[in-house]
């Protein structure tokens, strides 16, 4: 006997039905009934009786007959090279309108829809054997016109109000020259904001254990010359998700992950690595692997003062191979992130570490040799390509290629020996042509160019975005610290200072530019599509929010130099991953470069005005009875091109989002979904709207007031961008929901904002009448 449940779920191919519990009445009789349907599923309809009433009732999806046809002729998936990730997928599909005589053949893939008579079929998904597509259906038929005109229009409009004469926007203008001479009042409090922001940055830890001599490193480790290691950093390798990149850029990424800085003892990633690859049974005896608490020191049978331990220490003679940390990393992993504590933390980091240590010496993790023709262009590590001749494994590559791969790997391997016993890489640059001209030919199909290869390898050692976080702190801690003195001594004045610090930070701000195009040109797409690259192009909108709403400010440019800074501090956090990677299908659209380019770069505009205000508070607290005048017409100035930012900062998240609703009309079929980071876009757009009005509210607007509210206004951009994206899961979500915590610096943050405002009321009531 079949259940009625299984019999509704051989009909709907095997999908889970839903249960519709439902309470009938006619006449005062009433019966229950189960009806069971699916999404997509037109549901058995379910016959019952009242005396001699009918009553079906069914519960799913109701079938539309549509005006006309659609065949599928093809579907088409295409992955990223060498990987299961899709880079695209379409329909090939023949429109057949028999009442216009239409038959006509159409290509709906992602962002590319098809329009007859009011309907639009969207590319949704595809079925699991590959040869269905499922395509989503809207209906339509003056409305997105009209929309996107009223949307064009509210555009128009909203940028006008910048270049009105009589607009809001250029009235602050106007009134911001008329406190040109108070401007020097505004540096009054930057000493104390230069503390604040010093105090609650991390601090780098000091080796304290003492470490061999980089003398005695060199002589056990016979490192291979670095021109020729640059060299075999050049040969190109596939990502998990079908990337091609230069060896370089794993190598750096892998003594990243491990060591924790960019050199060791004087070597670069590509020496490193390569001599981890040809001499392991040495380099496993070196300590490079970082400890992160002093406990795992303790775990693994060595003294706590020690920073660094060897991949033996991991997997000592004396356990006869076993890891030493399995035990205790498996007890991490299985507690909530929410429960873990910094041990458990520290161990789940050095676990990753150890193993990618120990998948360089084994050669995993390089995927260097292509197989010729490869449907997929696929390429392979070491190890898989001699697995292929294991018995009963399949046959990747042939038997003469196995022995061809075999002799230049055997060939390069002996010859970086001898060149380490000689000191000449001679025979090592040519063992190492050999491979790099295999690459070329086996792969050529998507072997890049060599001017990109070299322009990644740039960007890996130039090192940009850490570079210019350094410089902008320290510019603008020096700026804030020159504008303190210039208050506190009237007779100071520095009048070119602001005219070389406009040029100063505009050179900065073409490097910055630089950068972005650098990697826009290495990945293949616009630099916004992560974590990381959001957060480092907020950074390039703060810098270019400080041109725009105040040239002549040295405050403000003080201020825009720092949130710059720091807005590149956070982007090098750990929980952020710079590493470039490939596009999911959806996002491979111009709209990625228009939308996300707006909305992100209003987060600049918002921050600059929350830092303003900060400031602000700040000079509340420093009020007394010698500067209240003086202060509060800086504050005023303050408040007047943190209003500027916000109108710019208003217009952009609001057309932003504009946008989106296009791009989610031209993908989806609908403009709004409810989405967690529409939502909270839509509840940013709302706080700001009510900032930017809160000047035509007379008994309720004050300097105070004003600060305060910009400083706590920014927090719903904070949990737009970082709430969304680590503690909610929807479509625009990096981390789908998972339970990150809360870090500590947050709560002192926090409190630290609460304290100043407390603080700045008390001091505004005794000084300001």
């Amino acid at each position: 006997l079949v259940s009625k449940e299984q019999q509704v779920r051989n009909r709907m191919g095997m999908r889970h039905p839903d249960a519709l519990k439902m309470e009938v009445a006619v006449n005062g009789e009433k019966q229950e009934k189960i009806l069971f349907g699916a999404d997509g599923a037109i549901g058995d309809a379910t016959t019952f009786y009242f005396g001699d009433m009918r009553i079906d009732l069914r519960y799913g999806a109701k079938l539309i007959v549509l005006p006309f046809a659609i065949k599928l002729k093809d579907f088409e998936l295409e992955r990223y090279p060498g990987s299961m990730a899709p880079s695209s997928y379409a329909s090939e599909v023949v429109l057949i309108d028999e009442a216009e005589g239409i038959r006509q053949d159409y290509r709906i893939y992602m962002n590319h829809v098809l329009d007859h008579k009011g309907f639009r079929l969207f590319q949704s998904s595809y079925d699991q054997d590959e040869k269905g597509t499922v395509l989503s259906v809207n209906y339509d038929f003056w409305g997105t016109t009209i929309t996107y005109i009223g949307y064009l229009l509210l555009a128009i409009g909203f940028f006008g109000t910048f270049f009105v004469s009589s607009s809001r926007f250029q009235r602050l203008r106007k009134e911001l020259a008329k406190l040109k001479e108070a401007r020097s009042a505004v540096a009054a409090a930057a000493i104390t904001l230069t503390a604040l922001l010093t105090a609650s940055a991390p601090l780098q830890a000091q080796e304290t254990a003492k470490a061999p001599t980089q003398e005695e490193m060199y002589k056990l480790i016979n490192a291979v010359e670095k021109t020729h290691a640059d060299r075999f950093g050049r040969l190109m390798t596939q990502t998990d998700n079908g990337r091609l990149e230069p060896v370089d850029s794993l190598n750096n990424k892998i003594l990243r992950k491990v060591y924790k800085k960019s050199s060791f003892i004087g070597l670069n990633a590509n020496q490193v690595i390569l001599g981890m690859m040809t001499n392991p049974n040495v380099w496993q005896a070196i300590p490079m692997i970082k400890l992160d608490n002093p406990e795992i020191a303790k775990l693994l049978r060595i003294p706590e003062s020690v920073k660094y331990a060897s991949y033996i220490h991991f997997y000592p003679p004396s356990m006869q191979g076993d890891y030493l940390l399995e035990h205790y990393v498996g007890d991490a992993r299985r507690k909530p992130a929410k429960e873990r504590n910094r041990l458990d933390k520290a161990l789940l980091k050095v676990d990753e570490a150890v193993h990618i240590t120990q998948m360089v010496f084994n050669g995993i993790l390089f995927k260097i040799f292509p197989k010729q023709n490869d449907e997929n262009n696929k390429w392979y590590n070491l190890y898989e390509v001699f697995s292929s001749m294991q018995p009963g494994a399949p046959q990747i590559f042939t038997p003469e290629e196995v022995e061809t791969i075999r002799q230049l790997f055997l060939n390069y391997f002996n010859a970086i020996d001898a060149g380490v016993k000689n000191e000449d890489f001679a025979q090592a640059d040519a063992a190492l042509d050999k491979l790099a001209s295999f690459q070329k030919f086996s792969g050529a199909s998507i072997y890049p160019g060599d001017f990109q290869i070299s322009l990644e390898i740039a960007y890996n050692h130039i090192d940009i975005f850490i570079k210019l976080m350094i410089a902008f702190l320290v510019i603008g801690s020096l700026l804030l610290v020159t504008a303190f003195i210039t208050v506190l001594k009237p007779s100071l004045q520095f009048p070119r200072l602001i005219k070389g610090t406009y040029w100063l930070l505009g050179a900065l701000f073409v490097i910055y530019t630089a950068g972005l195009i650098a990697r826009w040109i290495i990945a293949g797409h616009a630099p916004w599509s992560n974590g990381y690259e959001a957060i480092v192009y907020i950074g390039w909108a703060t810098l270019l929010a400080g041109f725009l709403v105040a040239k002549n400010s040295l405050m403000t440019f003080a201020a825009t130099a720092l949130l710059t800074g720091i807005t590149l501090l956070v982007a090098m956090m750990s929980n952020f991953d710079p590493q470039i990677t490939n596009l999911v299908p959806v996002l491979k659209s111009y709209w990625l470069t228009i939308h996300v380019s707006m909305i992100t770069a209003s987060y600049g505009f918002l921050g600059l005005a929350a830092i303003l205000g900060f400031i602000g508070l700040i000079l509340f607290v420093a009020l007394n009875d010698d500067n209240a005048k003086r202060l509060s017409l800086a504050i005023k100035e303050l408040n007047i091109v943190a209003e500027m930012a916000i109108l710019i900062g208003l217009v952009l998240l609001t057309v932003g989002n504009f946008l989106g609703g296009v791009w989610a009309n031209e993908s989806w079929g609908r403009y709004w979904g409810w989405d967690a980071k529409e939502t909270w876009a839509l509840v940013s757009i709302l706080v700001y709207a009510t900032v930017a009005h809160i000047r035509y509210i007379p008994k309720f607007y004050s300097d105070f007031k004003y600060s305060v509210i910009i400083v706590v206004s920014y927090s719903s951009i904070l949990m737009t961008f970082f709430g969304v994206n680590f503690y909610l899961s929807g479509l625009h979500s990096y981390a789908k929901g998972d339970p990150v915590p809360v870090p500590t610096w947050v709560y002192f943050f926090v409190a630290t904002i609460v304290a100043l405002i407390i603080a700045a009321a008390f001091r505004k009531k005794r000084f300001i009448k």
